[in-house]
C-alpha cells in the first residue's frame, strides 16, 4: 500500500511541475499578446543584438527604456531597481542590461562603437562600484540578481 501511495505522490508532483510550467508559459504568452508596438520593437532589437550586433540598433532613450523592460521581462527582476543604490551612470546601466541579456563583450563594443578593451575597463569600474572582488565575475553577478 505504501508503494502505491509513493507512486501516486510522485505522479502528482510530476503533474504539478508540468502544470506550473504550462502556467508560466501561458503567462509569458499573455504578456507578449498585450505588448505595445514599442515593446515588440524592443524584442526584435534584442533578437538582432544577439544575431548581428551593430552600432545604432537602439537609437534613443525611449528605445533603451523599452529594451530594459523586455530584458527585465525575460530575465526576471528589475535590474535598474536592484542596482539603484550603486550610483551607476546611464551608460554603465546600459552595459549591465546588455550583460544581463548575455551579450558578449564584442557585441557590446559593436553596439556602443567602442573597443572590446573599453568594455572590459567599464566592467572593471562597475565591479569597483559594486564592491566585487577581483575574482568575482561581473557577468555572473548581474545575471544572478
Amino acid at each position: 500500500m505504501e508503494t502505491y501511495s509513493d507512486n501516486w505522490n510522485a505522479c502528482l508532483l510530476f503533474r504539478n511541475k508540468q502544470l506550473t510550467k504550462q502556467l508560466k508559459n501561458y503567462q509569458e504568452a499573455s504578456v507578449l499578446a498585450d505588448c505595445s508596438s514599442s515593446l515588440l520593437l524592443a524584442m526584435s532589437q534584442l533578437l538582432r543584438l544577439h544575431q548581428h550586433p551593430s552600432y545604432g540598433i537602439v537609437r534613443d532613450d525611449t528605445e533603451w527604456q523599452n529594451l530594459f523592460t523586455v530584458i527585465d521581462c525575460f530575465y526576471g527582476n528589475c535590474l535598474s531597481e536592484e542596482l539603484a543604490d550603486y550610483c551607476l551612470g546611464h551608460q554603465e546601466l546600459k552595459l549591465c542590461y546588455l550583460v544581463r541579456a548575455r551579450l558578449c563583450n564584442k557585441a557590446v563594443a559593436a553596439l556602443f562603437n567602442i573597443t572590446s578593451q573599453s568594455v572590459l575597463k567599464t566592467k572593471q569600474r562597475i565591479k569597483n562600484k559594486l564592491s566585487l572582488s577581483a575574482t568575482d565575475s561581473l557577468d555572473r553577478y548581474i545575471q544572478q540578481i
